[in-house]
């Protein structure tokens, strides 16, 4: 077998890339995958007759649109639709830890430090009251601003304002708290995982391979149903980085998925 040509395809292939879960292989790997010799290394293989692309448009930001742009012109099929920033938890993300490391203080200092203790319990009911207050909803169902009243914030500042350098000297952060309890922290939120089972389904009798770029265990469904109708199914992810669903399908009598890691591929898809 020709060396460029690690898979074993049986007969037409389809290849969905889920890119928002490559791209967090990255950090992992250590190294990037170049869309475009992604795209000619795929083509070496002529029972490929499609590749979709899934990617998450930000309309207005020109990287992201560039992006879009250089992915059509390589010749991918794109499948995209605007990406929505949702506010994260305040709660799970930025005050349980504060909260605790407050109440850690609080353990050490209580029985020499009094008027300090005080204050800081005080600190921790207040924000732990914000915490737990929850978010407005916009019209269409979205998740809005946090419910933080105006004098509750004020409270809050002043008291932290008060606290703020007793509590440095004890090594405990709180600084950029104000600004998480102005506006919700944001995240990124585009997920395609509807999109391309839909495509897959729509596409089936069109082909005998798939080939899925992610390791996500929430496509073990689709893959499940393949397998069923007799497909060849190729699931590509870094070492160790795949959804323990797979395990199931590992154990099937006949017909199970192909787990591939994406590293045999360095040399012809890195950066």
């Amino acid at each position: 077998m020709n060396e460029e040509k690690l898979l074993k395809l049986k007969g037409k292939t389809f290849v969905c890339i889920d890119w928002a879960n490559v791209y967090g292989w990255f950090d992992g790997l250590k190294w990037k995958i170049d869309p475009q010799k992604l795209f000619d290394y795929l083509k070496r293989y002529p029972e490929i007759y499609k590749q979709n692309f899934y990617y998450g448009k930000e309309v207005g930001n020109i990287k992201s649109e560039e992006f879009q742009k250089t992915i059509e012109n390589i010749g991918f099929i794109m499948r995209t639709k605007e990406v929505k920033w949702v506010p994260v938890s305040l709660e799970k993300s930025y005050f349980k830890k504060l909260i605790k490391d407050l109440f850690d203080v609080l353990d050490k200092i209580k029985n020499s430090n009094s008027e300090l203790s005080a204050k800081l319990y005080d600190l921790i009911q207040r924000i732990e009251k914000m915490a737990n207050s929850g978010y407005s909803q916009t019209a269409n169902g979205e998740m809005g601003y946090p419910f933080f009243e105006e004098r509750q914030l004020k409270e809050v500042f002043d008291l932290m304002s008060h606290l703020d350098t007793e509590l440095k000297q004890l090594n405990i952060e709180i600084s950029d708290l104000q600004i998480h309890l102005k506006e919700p922290v944001k995240r990124r939120k585009c997920d395609f995982d509807c999109e391309l089972v839909m495509d897959i389904i729509a596409e089936k009798d069109n082909f005998d391979c798939l080939i899925l770029f992610s390791g996500d265990g929430d496509y073990k469904s689709i893959v499940e149903y393949l397998l069923d109708n007799k497909k060849q199914v190729i699931v590509m992810h870094p070492f160790g980085v795949r959804g323990r669903e797979y395990n199931e399908l590992l154990a099937r009598n006949e017909n199970r998925p192909y787990l591939c890691a994406v590293e045999k591929l360095t040399q012809f898809i890195k950066l």
